[in-house]
């Protein structure tokens, strides 16, 4: 399984590390791994870096995409697919939505991508990153 979080990037902030990412990541990394006695400067620097997810929205705009789905369930603000092929439960926070999944792209991932919205997705376990924006289409069918 894998774990992915996403964030909504700042627009100076995806201007300026949109071709650093690896800076970007070490930045959330920081936040991610940060000690007790430093999570008001944590805080600050994530606020700073990221905007706030609409959970009202992204909630209806998910339940929208899948209301049809044989495999979709929802509750509050988590949303599962349960099938043979793909075990996916997005979770939407106000801060950054965290997708655990057994798929490297999953039906949540595309949906991410279908909102054209500006979010880098971090995997801290693995030490993967990505803008959403860098997915192929081609490589998503």
């Amino acid at each position: 399984m894998r774990t992915f979080y996403i964030f909504k990037i700042n627009n100076m902030f995806q201007t300026f590390y949109n071709d650093k990412s690896n800076i970007l990541y070490k930045m959330f990394n920081d936040i991610y791994n940060s000690k007790e006695d430093d999570i008001i400067n944590s805080f600050r620097l994530f606020e700073q870096i990221t905007l706030p997810f609409n959970k009202k929205i992204f909630n209806n705009y998910i339940l929208l995409k899948h209301k049809d789905d044989l495999y979709y369930s929802k509750k509050d603000n988590k949303h599962t697919i349960n099938s043979s092929s793909e075990l996916s439960r997005l979770t939407i926070n106000t801060t950054h939505l965290k997708i655990k999944t057994n798929k490297n792209i999953n039906s949540f991932i595309k949906d991410i991508i279908d909102a054209k919205e500006s979010v880098f997705v971090i995997d801290f376990k693995n030490q993967d990153y990505f803008w959403i924006n860098e997915i192929i289409s081609e490589s998503i069918v």
